[in-house]
């Protein structure tokens, strides 16, 4: 016996030495592979320092910059009422000090998280394959083959991942997304080495032990500390514990042909869990009641499931960058070839890819257990990505001979994954807003009177970054609660009363303001002169008369198309200079209800008829449409027109017209004693230099 022990003893030190010499370690793999790897990590950081600082900052990455520059306790205590913990602006705050407070510079840390997150899938991957090769009948073939099998497992999941759209975006974003993916994939492979060394050890302690366990700590409180979807990632890590604990409590071990069955106890696997479980709970316990306080009483919304596993898989793989739009039978084919790489995968790796598995499956079912399902909640996936990435690849790491049929297919969606990156770098429609721009521009007019409403107040961190006139921006409407019709009046009076020009910044009202008050009272008291779309804000420009125009100076009573009567209107002062806006104050009304959308346009032309500016509303600046006015009923409607900021001093003719949404040659005729017209002149505007 005593022999034996003395047997086991150096099989079990053997088996330590092999999974030390394993781990973590890139010095392992063959010289002649090492540029492979070299060249994945130089793709990873092409994609994603391309175009870093291009793109303006959005609402929450200028939540990012502002909450940053504070001090650590103010960062703890903003914090502390936010959707999201400290770590990250903590890290940031320390960040911006070495490099800056750029868009580059604040962004990088989103970079290198990202780039780590690269080799770590590597190492992750190769680890996974230890589970998953088959036995050879001889020992040096399997370790050789099992060598060459796990780089190639490791080499394609970390290629995919270096050029996976959804991970290449969210490393260029000033967001804690990149840093959550990294701790997810780190405290990942601790673990699987901590498993590794735990189960190689039987009963005995050793440092390795602790100090893998005490990493494991650190990154598991990290990550809650960085993001509150981290416990799926612990959700992940305690049933594949509980699965090697069922796993091995009966391990078949063989010393110099001597079969021998060890019924040790997993109980010292268990009992060495739940005490790094409850030492990351120890660390995390400060912060828990804020954690908790983050479960509220909201409706649960759910898609349909096929719906919900049909979009993350398409996200999962391309991004939210690719759409196939008509080519249904092109975005069809890809989810098909995803489905097929999936199952050989599990053919192949069958219940070694128990991991993978669950590292895919839990977060999904979390989100969709907690009605986080939506689009908006797709970037919590990146603590799944290199999951999936693993689950895709390893059918063409084992197939064999036929592994290159399987490769053609990864290199399909390599393409796919290519497009949804162009998509991402020159694509407008998938453009972050541009509050520089537009903050660029308010101060390009220099207007000496001029305020800015931002609508929703979350707008106020991104837009103040690139604004430097904060006294005169104004975000609305305060407080969390729906506004009151009341509160809006008495607000935007007093804004009204200081600037004779505001620019509104409109985004996510549909929340915060879903009855649009703040819109409907400018469009009553004010005259809107630009209305157009920059990415998915609003931008809004409005004339602050001194007084409303409710009174009509100039009567004409004519009839559009013989069902919309314009009774008169009121100009504003009709001397302008160029970058000035000039105000219209349109009467109309109707004798029957319309079935019709219409819209009013406004042409300036010059001596040679040439549109020299325009503006095209539907009336009440697209607030009082035609299919709801009411017979009888007068519909004051306010209207802006720019005057360009390059026009020539002279005079020009002010023209009004109506034409149908649906049809823009479709204009309303206007009768007249001498015959019809399509557009009707307001008089002559003089611009001065």
């Amino acid at each position: 016996m005593k022999m034996m022990s003395e047997k086991l003893t150096a099989e079990t030190q053997r088996s330590q030495r092999k999974t030390k010499n394993s781990f973590l370690s890139v010095s392992s793999v063959a010289k002649k592979q090492q540029w492979l790897l070299v060249a994945v990590l130089l793709l990873a950081f092409g994609l994603r320092v391309r175009n870093l600082e291009v793109q303006s900052f959005w609402n929450d990455e200028g939540n990012s910059a502002r909450l940053s520059e504070r001090s650590i306790s103010l960062i703890i205590e903003g914090t502390a009422s936010d959707v999201h913990p400290p770590l990250y602006y903590l890290l940031l705050n320390q960040w911006r000090k070495l490099v800056g407070d750029s868009e580059f510079g604040l962004r990088s840390l989103s970079l290198f998280a990202g780039l780590l997150t690269v080799p770590l899938t590597f190492v992750l991957g190769r680890m996974v394959f230890k589970n998953t090769g088959r036995r050879d009948s001889q020992r040096r073939r399997r370790v050789t083959r099992r060598e060459n099998r796990g780089f190639f497992l490791g080499f394609l999941a970390a290629t995919l991942l270096a050029i996976n759209p959804g991970m290449v975006y969210y490393s260029q974003e000033a967001r804690m997304y990149a840093l959550l993916g990294l701790w997810a994939v780190l405290a990942t492979v601790l673990l699987l080495r901590w498993v590794s060394v735990v189960s190689n050890q039987y009963s005995v302690l050793s440092k390795q032990d602790w100090i893998l366990g005490g990493a494991y700590v650190l990154c598991a409180a990290a990550g809650l500390y960085t993001h509150y979807f981290f416990p799926a990632v612990l959700l992940t890590h305690n049933i594949f514990i509980l699965y090697k604990i069922i796993q091995t409590t009966r391990h078949p071990l063989t010393i110099y042909h001597l079969q021998l069955t060890i019924n040790y106890s997993s109980f010292h696997i268990a009992t060495r869990w739940a005490t790094l479980m409850l030492a990351t709970l120890l660390l995390y316990a400060p912060w828990l009641p804020i954690f908790l306080q983050q479960f509220s009483g909201d409706p649960i919304n759910r898609p349909p499931i096929w719906e919900f596993v049909t979009a993350v898989t398409h996200w999962l793989t391309f991004g939210a960058t690719l759409t196939f739009g008509a080519t249904i039978e092109l975005g069809a084919g890809f989810l098909w070839l995803v489905a097929g790489l999936l199952l050989l995968g599990l053919i192949y790796g069958r219940s070694q890819l128990v991991l993978p598995i669950l590292g895919v499956l839990l977060p999904l079912g979390m989100m969709f257990a907690t009605g986080t399902a939506g689009s908006e909640f797709y970037k919590f996936l990146v603590v799944a990505v290199p999951f999936w990435l693993i689950l895709l690849t390893v059918a063409a790491a084992k197939a064999g001979k036929w592994g290159w049929l399987l490769a053609v297919g990864l290199l399909l969606l390599s393409w796919g994954m290519g497009q949804s990156l162009q998509n991402m770098y020159s694509d407008p429609a998938y453009a972050r807003a541009d509050y520089r721009s537009m903050a660029q521009r308010i101060v390009a007019e220099a207007h000496p009177n001029g305020g800015v409403i931002l609508n929703a107040p979350n707008q106020w961190e991104a837009f103040t970054y690139y604004f430097p006139d904060e006294g005169n921006v104004y975000p609305l409407p305060a407080g969390r609660s729906r506004p009151t019709a009341e509160a809006i009046d008495a607000a935007l009076s007093k804004i009204a009363a200081q600037h004779e020009r505001i620019y509104v910044l409109f985004w996510g009202e549909a929340q915060r303001d879903p009855e649009r008050l703040i819109e409907r009272w400018l469009d009553a008291h004010a005259f809107k002169a630009t209305d157009s779309w920059v990415g998915d804000v609003r931008f809004v420009t409005y004339a602050v008369p001194s007084a409303a125009a409710t009174e009509m100076e100039t009567a004409v009573n004519l009839s559009f198309g013989d069902i919309i009567n314009l009774d008169g209107y009121t100009l504003g002062e009709t001397t302008r200079q160029p970058g000035d806006i000039l105000e219209v104050t349109l009467f109309w009304q109707t004798a029957v209800p319309l079935e019709q959308r219409y819209k009013i346009f406004l042409h300036l032309l010059d001596a040679d008829g040439n549109i020299v500016t325009q503006r095209d509303s539907e009336p009440g600046g697209g607030l009082a449409l035609t299919t709801t006015w009411q017979p009888g009923q007068v519909v004051i409607d306010n209207h802006g027109l720019l005057i360009p900021s390059d026009l020539p001093p002279g005079e020009y003719q002010l023209q009004v017209g109506l034409y149908e949404v649906a049809n823009a040659d479709n204009r309303l005729s206007i009768r007249l004693p001498d015959g019809k017209i399509g557009a009707y002149s307001l008089g002559f505007i003089t611009v001065s230099e």
